[in-house]
């Protein structure tokens, strides 16, 4: 993958899900300049101001995305507002490019309810993503109710939440990125 820095686009989480070699920009200059392919190793991306501002290290994340085998999201269910800023068709191809589950939540109830007791294991989060609009607002106490029933932890998320786990390639948890009425 050629980027010019590490950035927290569909195109770049999506892409690295896979755990590619990042290369630099320059390296697609290179190609097009001598008509060949040079050496990608040359063209490693180096970029220290954006592992500073993310607090990653680009060699750990392409690891840790090898690993993952971009299963990172796997059986993690991640519900979206179809109002949500940037537009849910970006969060739906970060999410599915980690093979997580997404759904736009609309309020109408998808978790089927289940006892406590009945369940196999603990209760597991459950994700909503959301902007702060009233129209996405209102169904905060709609996705709480529904993922309770179902035996689930509702978290109701800004969609930070996505890019950092997907940028990190680890799923990570901080109240930090819940939603708050504005």
């Amino acid at each position: 993958m050629a980027a010019p820095a590490m950035v927290r686009t569909q195109k770049f989480l999506c892409a690295l899900a896979s755990g590619p070699t990042i290369v630099s920009a320059d390296f697609i200059d290179a190609c097009l300049k001598d008509g060949e392919i040079p050496e990608m190793k040359d063209f490693l991306l180096k970029d220290p101001a954006s592992e500073k501002k993310f607090k990653l290290k680009l060699h750990d994340i392409v690891t840790r995305a090898k690993a993952n085998k971009r299963s990172l999201l796997r059986r993690v269910p991640v519900y979206c507002t179809a109002a949500i800023p940037n537009g849910s068709d970006t969060y739906k191809a970060i999410v599915e490019a980690n093979s997580g589950m997404f759904k736009i939540f609309d309020g109408k109830p998808t978790i089927k309810p289940t006892n406590p007791e009945d369940d196999d294991g603990p209760a597991e989060p459950v994700y909503l993503l959301t902007g702060t609009r009233p129209d996405e607002r209102k169904l905060w106490p709609k996705f709480t109710e529904m993922a309770k029933a179902g035996n689930m932890i509702p978290r109701i998320v800004s969609s930070e939440w996505l890019l950092d786990v997907a940028m990190s390639q680890q799923l990570k948890w901080s109240n930090v990125y819940l939603a708050k009425e504005s």
